[in-house]
């Protein structure tokens, strides 16, 4: 196995093992269901009893969809998920030696909505993790992705439809409220992932127009130490040939580039435009990023 590999696997059990904590101690001491495996075990166990441990509601789930996806969607798909399935419930069997009211249990007042936002909040930066190493976590994705190749059902359509079905059985167990608080936990999950799928180091990217492109060029090289993309265009209302330069920097060396801009050519056009991420030479690459 090679060090990229070794390096994904790493990411991969931090993530799940992030999703785990954020489940165990927030969603499952005050029965939040927001879908997935997670929700069908604490409805599962509240339905049956407390004389089977939850992690094995989840292991028993995840091994029956794990062999579902490699009959349906292939050898690859089971090798490929097999890791992040198993060592799941295998977490939470490692929590089970710990109180589960460790943290929820020490709030007097607001217990639902901060295990909502936290529970949201945690679990969205493992699965982000996870996601981002172009994983998954198994369990209910088998589901999605068995809609989405069959039945032609897009993928996100599909995950509402699975999470929605068991929140909505979560009604009929634990009752209205607290389906409305896995709700806002829910679409902080989602939100939470997004960010962490874009994190990077943002920046600006710099468009100018220019007839003094050598000195600018060269500027740039020493002040700010960026390379350049070089583009020849024509001023639409002037008719002549023009040099527009391209240049992507990072937050600090904004200030900085536009005033060297002012001091080499005050008559060059130039705008800004923000960079959600930017990676390559200068910046972090991908898989650097968590």
């Amino acid at each position: 196995m090679n060090k990229v590999k070794i390096i994904d696997y790493l990411y991969i059990t931090l993530g799940v093992f992030i999703v785990v904590l954020g489940f165990y101690f927030f969603l499952m001491p005050i029965n939040l269901v927001t879908g997935g495996v997670m929700g069908l075990s604490v409805i599962f166990k509240e339905i049956l009893g407390d004389n089977v441990p939850i992690s094995m509601y989840v292991f028993i789930a995840n091994v029956l969809l794990l062999i579902i996806g490699g009959i349906f969607l292939g050898k690859s798909f089971f090798i490929k998920t097999i890791y992040a399935t198993l060592i799941y419930p295998v977490f939470i069997f490692l929590l089970e030696f710990i109180d589960p009211n460790l943290i929820v249990g020490q709030l007097t007042e607001g217990k639902f909505l901060i295990s909502s936002v936290f529970g949201g909040l945690v679990t969205g930066i493992g699965l982000g993790i996870v996601i981002k190493r172009n994983a998954t976590t198994g369990g209910m994705d088998v589901v999605q992705k068995i809609m989405y190749r069959f039945l032609k059902i897009p993928f996100s359509w599909a995950l509402y439809l699975t999470d929605g079905i068991i929140v909505l059985l979560a009604i009929f167990v634990f009752g209205i409220e607290l389906s409305f608080y896995a709700l806002g936990s829910m679409i902080i999950t989602g939100v939470t992932i997004d960010w962490i799928l874009l994190a990077g180091k943002s920046g600006y990217t710099v468009f100018i127009v220019t007839e003094k492109y050598e000195s600018l060029k060269q500027g740039i090289y020493d002040e700010i130490d960026r390379g350049i993309t070089r583009v020849r265009v024509v001023g639409g209302y002037s008719n002549q040939d023009k040099d527009l330069i391209i240049c992507t920097i990072s937050r600090v060396e904004l200030h900085t580039f536009k005033l060297l801009i002012k001091q080499l050519d005050p008559n060059a056009f130039s705008f800004v435009t923000k960079t959600s991420e930017a990676f390559g030479n200068g910046f972090s690459s991908e898989k650097e990023v968590l």
